[in-house]
């Protein structure tokens, strides 16, 4: 009975922590001073790729500084964010691994969080490069188990619907992903 407790308690603490992490992560992306709903992306057929949102990170103080080094900030500081949290979640996790008060079911199931963490943070990178490349000048990805939200850098004329969907296709052949798990954002 005491080792069910024990198994428990580390159960919430993992699970805790990771929606914590989460939370942090999510509530950065998602401040309503900072969001506005745009527009969805629609194909010809109907099928939504998801929500493409505008982000608007400038401020009274930020007025003399130039468009650029806004973005840059931005982007600079949403990968310390998400990183933050990623450390956070698999400091907890690599705790329940190594502690030999854990059952071994615990530390089987926190030496699977932890790889999955690792295989996101992998093709987190491998998109905003891949995002980039598709001429993108920055984006910042963050998958979790059911989002996967997306905040790229538009281009002067402004995030496209058919950028939207090459967008969507990008995480769908990466993540293999349901297209309504998607969630665009432009940074301006």
């Amino acid at each position: 009975m005491g080792t069910l407790r024990k198994r428990g308690a580390v159960y919430g603490v993992i699970g805790l922590m990771l929606c914590v992490a989460v939370y942090l992560n999510w509530s950065y992306f998602q401040s309503p001073e900072e969001l506005t709903i745009a527009d969805q992306a629609m194909e010809a057929d109907g099928e939504v790729y998801g929500e493409v949102t505008a982000v608007d990170h400038e401020t009274a103080d930020a007025a003399g500084s130039g468009e650029a080094a806004d973005s840059d900030d931005y982007f600079a500081q949403a990968r310390l964010s998400r990183q933050t949290a990623r450390d956070e979640a698999l400091a907890m996790l690599k705790e329940t691994v190594e502690s030999e008060s854990a059952t071994e079911d615990a530390k089987k199931e926190a030496s699977e969080k932890i790889t999955d963490i690792a295989g996101d943070m992998v093709r987190e990178e491998r998109l905003e490069s891949q995002i980039r490349a598709k001429g993108f000048d920055d984006a910042v990805v963050y998958i979790s188990d059911d989002t996967i939200s997306i905040v790229v850098a538009p281009p002067e004329n402004g995030l496209s619907s058919a950028d939207a969907a090459m967008l969507s296709d990008l995480v769908v052949a990466e993540t293999d992903a349901d297209l309504s798990m998607i969630r665009l954002s432009e940074a301006k």
